[in-house]
């Protein structure tokens, strides 16, 4: 798909220090191809265009919901627009996240789903999904401090008490990381899946961590991204091109990404260490 929809905004909302969620309504067809995982790309003209994984969407009302944080003039400019302004958006794009026969089938086993900042935006999709499904889950919400935490009411009415929230500095919750709660709750109990998205640090050492207990996941990982259609090369890691065999990626695929963790590339595709 690479013709724009032109959306208008319905609703904005401050979630949290930089985070703002953008509802706006989408076409009736495309928003039946969104997938928990897969993303859109965002285009204000003469501005700038990036890449952004819906944070909720509803094919009875035709809208979805971008949540984002406020980074570069991209995301300045989005949100601060208004109620009934419009924007461009193209997609759905990409491979979103899998439920694996196993887990649809009925399973004492809960999976564990991590999201650090941000990344919990993208996994809000599959943790609907998972509980139509009947699939018991954890969910772990791990931000830097009390003022940037965001959807705790939203998770807390979904899962009642099968979430854990930690805070680096300890302002809200567990003080921790998220890798620091998912170790402890790999270490109570056996989960058969983990579900993640969140800075790449986190992801790496979530990966390693999980491939030593020897527990399949997959990760929705974020690099920069042009065309979304796999032909520039801008968003390749290891020759898996994160708009197309991505943005979710599993564990055997995550293995053979020498890069992951490492590296990542700028606009003009200069290979940078991720710091």
């Amino acid at each position: 798909m690479t013709y724009y929809i032109k959306c208008t905004l319905k609703n904005k909302k401050k979630e949290a220090r930089g985070i703002f969620s953008c509802t706006f309504n989408f076409d009736r067809k495309r928003i039946r191809e969104l997938r928990p995982g897969r993303f859109v790309m965002v285009w204000l003209p003469g501005i700038d265009e990036f890449p952004l994984s819906p944070s909720n969407y509803d094919p009875e009302t035709c809208t979805v919901r971008l949540t984002f944080k406020v980074r570069v003039i991209g995301t300045q400019t989005l949100s601060a627009i208004n109620v009934g302004d419009a924007i461009f958006i193209r997609g759905p794009y990409g491979n979103g996240f899998k439920v694996p026969r196993e887990l649809a089938k009925e399973n004492d086993k809960p999976v564990l789903i991590a999201g650090g900042g941000v990344g919990l935006a993208p996994l809000m999709p599959l943790i609907k999904d998972l509980l139509h499904r009947n699939i018991k889950l954890h969910v772990i919400c791990g931000f830097r401090s009390f003022d940037e935490a965001f959807f705790i009411d939203e998770i807390a009415d979904l899962l009642e008490n099968n979430f854990t929230i930690s805070t680096d500095d300890g302002s809200m919750g567990i003080k921790g990381t998220v890798v620091d709660v998912a170790k402890e709750l790999l270490r109570r109990k056996t989960f058969s899946y983990v579900y993640a998205c969140g800075p790449e640090i986190m992801l790496f050492k979530l990966h390693k961590m999980l491939l030593n207990k020897r527990v399949p996941h997959q990760m929705l990982v974020e690099r920069y991204i042009k065309c979304a259609l796999g032909v520039c090369g801008s968003c390749i890691i290891n020759g898996f091109r994160l708009c197309k065999e991505g943005p979710v990626f599993n564990d055997v695929k995550l293995k053979k990404m020498k890069e992951f963790g490492r590296y990542k590339r700028n606009a003009s595709g200069v290979r940078e260490l991720i710091s």
